[in-house]
């Protein structure tokens, strides 16, 4: 489930698209940092939107950091980046949850790939875990909520979908002061769309296979397609609505870029295949 937060490329300017790619390099570098390559592996567009949120939320409270030079990414040509105190916490979590999706993949499927990808982030968590224990709980516990869910076949969205979005509220409230209750329904509105866009986009597929898919029963309605339009226009609604009540100034463009247009982007491209072709 990563990969969703993304930007929109086609309506940003070249300065706004560098100012992207020097927070998405900060977070590379700090990842580094802290973990070595296995850091740099678990870089996501979706960790640099909560870095982006963070940083913009906090600004001045904790000196930012830019720099200019080569990296093993791009051993050419010298790149620009920059970070500030939150950068630090989004490259920790984004590994927790690298590895624990990792760990899902070897348990659920027995996956190899799994398996190896866990065992090289393994050190790096128990120093996330011990940095971070409050959200990395809730990471461990909210998966283990959601497993149980899909082992019984749930498909009551609001408990299935609750239950990652619960997991992502935890981890946008980053200082648990007075903006927690706009960073949580942000991350708890996004945690719920990723879950079920993710469902929505895996549901032929997970029909085929005869897979879990919360969706299955409510995919037989004739205005299926239309709910599904309307649930992820509703989150995201809400989504936006605490995002505006943060008095977030820096990159506040890009903010808005993310959240109003580039995470409809892979929503639109598959709705846009599930047309039926005019000849």
């Amino acid at each position: 489930m990563f990969g969703y937060i993304i930007p929109d490329q086609q309506t940003m300017t070249p300065e706004t698209r560098w100012r992207y790619r020097t927070a998405y390099c900060g977070l590379c570098r700090r990842a580094s940092a802290l973990h070595g390559m296995a850091g740099r592996l678990t870089l996501s567009y979706d960790l640099t939107f909560l870095n982006l949120l963070l940083s913009s939320l906090y600004e001045g409270e904790t000196p930012a950091v830019t720099g200019h030079g080569r990296c093993p990414v791009h051993p050419i040509r010298p790149i620009d980046w920059r970070y500030s105190g939150p950068t630090d916490y989004c490259a920790d979590i984004g590994l927790a949850l690298h590895y624990y999706s990792a760990r899902d993949k070897w348990e659920d499927d027995r996956s190899p790939v799994g398996l190896g990808y866990m065992k090289m982030l393994d050190q790096h968590r128990r120093a996330v875990e011990a940095r971070w224990p409050r959200p990395c709980r809730a990471i461990t516990e909210g998966l283990a909520q959601l497993a149980e869910y899909e082992a019984a076949g749930c498909e009551d969205l609001d408990l299935v979908a609750g239950s990652f979005g619960g997991l992502m509220a935890e981890l946008f409230d980053y200082r648990q002061d007075r903006w927690s209750g706009e960073l949580r329904t942000i991350g708890a509105s996004i945690g719920q769309y990723i879950y079920l866009l993710d469902a929505w986009d895996d549901l032929e597929r997970d029909k085929r296979r005869g897979a879990y898919n919360p969706l299955k029963s409510l995919a037989a309605a004739p205005d299926y397609e239309q709910q599904m339009r309307e649930i992820f226009e509703l989150l995201l609604a809400r989504a936006a609505a605490a995002f505006r009540r943060l008095p977030c100034v820096e990159d506040v463009d890009l903010l808005e870029n993310i959240l109003y247009s580039g995470i409809w982007l892979k929503y639109n491209v598959k709705n846009r295949k599930k047309q039926p072709q005019t000849p």
